[in-house]
């Protein structure tokens, strides 16, 4: 497990190491793995001078009102298929399934078309629609099974108690689902937070750029402002282990925290 965190942490470090150079020592030889000596200029640069806090601003609009979405749609779904008997449910399931099977890259067409005629090409409405339905399905049966193992005794209680079925699933089920809706809510953040070929097509002004359309633009013609990049990569990295950092408590907690009641 070390050799494979050293594998995977060395890029980080590295592109950390980077950022904090000047662009004339980042080739020199033998490699410098300290940055002496240190400059918080690239970060300046990137923040002032590129657009950054524009595509900043963008990404955290559709993560965040993407892992909303994603977290009720997929609650209230997971429920359903979870609790009711109905015809065509095990359909349903399989469906849900059946989408995760497809490339994206195969849709990219028709997806531009469709937002194209409805006049959502351009918008950062139709990021967040897209995002929606490409995690909607995969967070909804990773949700349906965590539904499935709470006793529905807990339920009846709440309903014994003087509780309607919906004030049962608020305050007696999403407690005990809390690490599951955290997993879920994260799982649709970062995936939001990552999307490249979506905002690819559908985009076109830069002020409505992400942050993976946005860095695109440090790369010209001619030449690569390696230290620009990485700066901006680090900067990119913050939010999603700001998120990890805070969630973590609340995905190692028990899985009865809200089945006593108080």
């Amino acid at each position: 497990m070390l050799i494979f965190l050293v594998i995977m942490l060395f890029p980080i470090y590295f592109m950390v190491l980077i950022s904090l150079k000047y662009e004339a020592n980042v080739f020199i030889r033998p490699v410098q793995y300290l940055p002496i000596p240190i400059t918080f200029e690239n970060y300046i640069r990137v923040w002032r001078d590129s657009g950054f806090v524009t595509y900043f601003v963008n990404s955290v609009v559709v993560s965040l009102s993407s892992m909303i979405s994603v977290t009720i749609f997929s609650i209230l779904t997971a429920y359903s298929l979870s609790r009711f008997k109905y015809r065509g449910k095990t359909l349903v399931i399989l469906f849900l399934l059946l989408t995760q099977m497809v490339p994206q890259a195969l849709l990219l067409i028709p997806i531009f078309t469709v937002f194209h005629n409805l006049g959502l090409t351009n918008t950062l409405t139709s990021l967040v629609i897209m995002a929606v339905a490409t995690n909607l399905a995969f967070c909804t049966v990773m949700m349906k099974g965590f539904f499935s193992t709470i006793p529905v005794e807990l339920e009846e209680a709440a309903h014994i108690d003087g509780c309607r079925r919906l004030q049962g699933v608020i305050y007696v089920v999403l407690p005990v689902m809390l690490p599951c809706i955290v997993a879920v809510g994260a799982f649709a953040f970062v995936s939001a937070w990552n999307s490249y070929l979506l905002p690819l097509i559908l985009l076109n002004d830069p002020s409505r750029y992400t942050l993976t359309i946005g860095l695109n633009l440090l790369i010209g013609a001619y030449t690569m402002r390696y230290t620009l990049l990485a700066a901006a990569g680090v900067l990119c990295l913050i939010p999603a282990v700001a998120m990890f950092a805070y969630m973590q408590k609340y995905m190692v907690s028990g899985l009865s925290a809200g089945a006593i009641k108080g």
